[in-house]
């Protein structure tokens, strides 16, 4: 409890840094008292008359109001993240011996970080806490692009129970994409509008049938285990204690965010899918096909929006990315080798194997055609003088082998 208490007073003042550096709020005074104090006064001033904002009753009423909103949504998103958290923890000491997390059990937090992943850090002190911040829009992104995703799958048969299943091949889907182009539009809506507002909160929720709902469920919550499971084992593998470290990826100057290796990150990967395909099995009842069409989605999600948010800085895709990471497609093909070794020897598995990377190859190709009918539209809006969101935070892109463009 004692490390969780550390966790949040260093993620409440990481958000006043970050709001400040973001020209939100002023970087002084005690974190959330700075934030809820701005918050009452904005509230106050919006909605009462002058002579009502000086009440100290009614400013008494609102501080109580403020507070309890900011620590609501901490506590929503925390509990969003729980389960999740817990089954990979179950999933964890079921294969690692004599595991026992204790206080490096991390706090799970959101923050604009400017980056489409998760930042994993050591609070300042010797508290001896681990701090998970995941990009405070990546869950409700994630949900809206598994949504635009599912619905470029036709459906296929109902099997004898009656359930639908859907055709995962490559003409099916590219029929599909070709003959309805309100999927591309809804997948556009999604990439520009986090490009350019670093936000989806403005994107309507795409309401699709039942079953098409599900299957975007699936995708969006597999997704959410690989994240965590990646920063479960940044921690596991010891990289925050031994690994390189850098200021700057987040406002504060005390914040030491881990800057992985390489080799640190695909190592991260590796147990991250591991851990996520698992716990999925395990907790989910969901096969490894799907789990590891989950992780490709990120791979790919994380790649469409470098090239958006590089498209509108520079004009040209492949000049930066958001944050530090090897390329997208080298980690996705490192994984894809490894997929036989995590099925295991079993005939049955030999073929789960065969079907997940299909299904991503799959995947990858719808992406791949709704990006092609994207670009068109941000290269219009750079030629009209709309710029990236300024939250994102991009460095020159990452090259296969480990060089940066000039």
């Amino acid at each position: 409890m004692k490390a969780r208490k550390h966790a949040q007073r260093f993620l409440d003042e990481l958000r006043v840094l970050n709001d400040a550096a973001l020209g939100r709020l002023p970087a002084v005074g005690e974190v959330r008292e700075a934030a809820c104090r701005e918050a009452v006064n904005r509230l106050l001033a919006y909605s009462l008359i002058p002579e009502q904002g000086q009440d100290p009753q009614i400013r008494k009423l609102a501080t109580q109001i403020v507070d309890r909103g900011v620590k609501s949504v901490d506590n929503m998103f925390s509990e969003m993240f729980s389960e999740l958290q817990d089954n990979i923890e179950k999933t964890a000491a079921a294969r690692i011996e004599g595991l026992d997390l204790g206080s490096r059990r991390p706090f799970i937090g959101h923050l604009r970080t400017g980056q489409l992943n998760a930042v994993s850090m050591s609070v300042p002190g010797r508290s001896g806490a681990y701090l998970v911040l995941i990009e405070d829009q990546m869950p409700l992104f994630s949900s809206k692009l598994s949504k635009a995703l599912a619905w470029a799958i036709p459906e296929g048969p109902a099997d004898a129970n009656g359930m639908r299943n859907f055709k995962f091949s490559l003409p099916a889907v590219t029929e599909r994409v070709e003959a309805d182009p309100e999927i591309a539009a809804r997948f556009a809506e999604i990439v520009v509008s986090y490009a350019v507002m670093g936000t989806v909160n403005q994107v309507g929720d795409h309401l699709v049938p039942p079953g098409y709902s599900n299957l975007a469920g699936l995708l969006c919550t597999s997704l959410d285990y690989f994240v965590l499971g990646h920063e479960y084992a940044h921690i596991l593998l010891g990289h925050l204690e031994t690994g390189a470290t850098r200021r700057g990826v987040l406002p504060a100057a005390e914040a030491e965010a881990l800057v992985c290796s390489w080799q640190e990150e695909l190592a991260a990967d590796w147990l991250g899918s591991v851990l996520s395909i698992n716990a999925n099995i395990e907790h989910e009842h969901v096969d490894m096909d799907f789990g590891f069409l989950a992780i490709s989605l990120f791979f790919d999600a994380l790649d469409v929006m470098d090239r958006a948010v590089a498209l509108l800085q520079t004009g040209d895709e492949n000049a930066r990315q958001l944050g530090s990471h090897p390329p997208s497609e080298l980690r996705k093909q490192r994984l894809r080798d490894f997929l036989p070794a995590l099925g295991g020897s079993k005939p049955a598995n030999a073929g789960r194997v065969e079907t997940a990377l299909l299904l991503a190859e799959v995947q990858a190709e719808i992406i791949r055609m709704l990006w092609e009918r994207t670009r068109p539209i941000l290269l219009d809006l750079r030629r009209s003088g709309v710029p990236a969101a300024h939250t994102w935070r991009t460095i020159p892109k990452e090259t296969d082998d480990g060089a940066r463009p000039n």
